[in-house]
């Protein structure tokens, strides 16, 4: 670890609070130069609610194997219990907190850490702004040992720099979600912005009129659930494709919600949304924007236009194609017969 370790880091960091590279960088880079395994950047509010949270080298089932263990409650975790009585800007381990017989009688040291091949780790709470508790956290696999002094200060040098990073990024994340709420609540038109497993993370004054209405969608605890059963694979189908590359997926997935009765279909287009790590909006992974019917066209012309890509005038021609003659077809397009 040098100081042109430290120099990269911090660049990484601040880099990533801008959004030009993302947050798993700097935490990988950080997490590597500190023989970690397992790197956690996470932010909670005074009500325990998570605003940011970034976890590397650290696969899914883990993570729902530390909820499982009780990872976050601090009367189950010793390393949660000691980083929130931690002093601010100071690198503790497990030596500072837990002796090597008390690690050997607690169930989450011998269960899940040991499992996870993380018996030992370096944590930092950040100093953040009144209300906020942010910790920065390395876990370390057997192989690399108990954490040396000179990574202790390492850490802790860096750890006044990457509090200001991240408490400006939270400001700056919270003003824009706040913002991209608003807009949300204010669209005009039926949208929801749906996160994991299509649940609705945000929705316009439209949408809850098309939700309440429930002809062609629904909310079932929380999730936005077609009506339709081929509408709901689709869309299923549609989601997981934005979700798996959003960063690098342009445009939008026409879809088409046909009625359980006798109402006319709706279209709608599924947008990605960008990616984020903060702010109530960082659950939302994609946006679903039902269409305004354009004036003066039937609806059968939406979906013939949404279904085969037809442009407006061969939607209509379809459309009329449906058991008329060719003399009102010639007459509504202007083409002679």
């Amino acid at each position: 670890m040098t100081d042109d370790d430290m120099t990269d880091i911090l660049e990484r960091f601040r880099s990533a609070a801008m959004g030009m590279v993302e947050w798993s960088d700097a935490l990988t880079a950080m997490t590597s130069v500190t023989n970690g395994r397992i790197g956690q950047l996470a932010v909670l509010n005074a009500g325990g609610d998570l605003l940011f949270n970034m976890i590397v080298g650290c696969s899914e089932e883990e993570q729902v194997a530390y909820y499982a263990a009780g990872g976050p409650d601090p009367a189950r975790n010793p390393r949660t219990r000691a980083l929130t009585m931690a002093r601010p800007l100071h690198c503790i381990t497990d030596d500072d907190f837990i002796s090597p017989e008390m690690r050997e009688r607690s169930a989450i040291y011998t269960g899940l850490f040991r499992e996870s091949d993380v018996p030992t780790c370096a944590m930092v709470r950040l100093d953040t702004a009144d209300g906020l508790c942010a910790a920065l956290s390395i876990h370390r696999p057997a192989a690399r040992g108990s954490v040396d002094p000179v990574e202790t200060r390492f850490i802790t040098a860096l750890a006044p720099a990457i509090s200001a990073v991240v408490t400006a990024s939270i400001a700056l994340g919270s003003a824009i979600d706040q913002a991209s709420l608003v807009t949300a609540e204010s669209l005009v038109g039926a949208a929801a912005m749906l996160g994991a497993d299509m649940r609705i993370v945000a929705l316009s004054a439209d949408m809850e009129t098309v939700l309440s209405a429930g002809t062609h969608v629904r909310m079932i605890r929380g999730r936005l659930v077609p009506t339709c059963q081929r509408a709901e694979t689709e869309l299923t189908r549609a989601f997981a494709m934005l979700s798996q590359d959003r960063a690098n997926w342009h445009g939008a997935v026409p879809l088409t919600f046909p009625d359980a009765g006798q109402a006319r279909p709706l279209i709608a287009d599924l947008c990605p949304m960008p990616g984020r790590s903060s702010g109530p909006l960082s659950q939302a992974r994609a946006m679903l924007v039902f269409r305004q019917p354009r004036a003066g066209m039937a609806s059968t012309s939406n979906v013939l236009m949404t279904m085969f890509g037809f442009t407006q005038s061969e939607a209509e021609v379809g459309r009329l194609l449906a058991g008329v003659s060719k003399s009102p077809i010639s007459q509504r397009t202007a083409v002679p017969r």
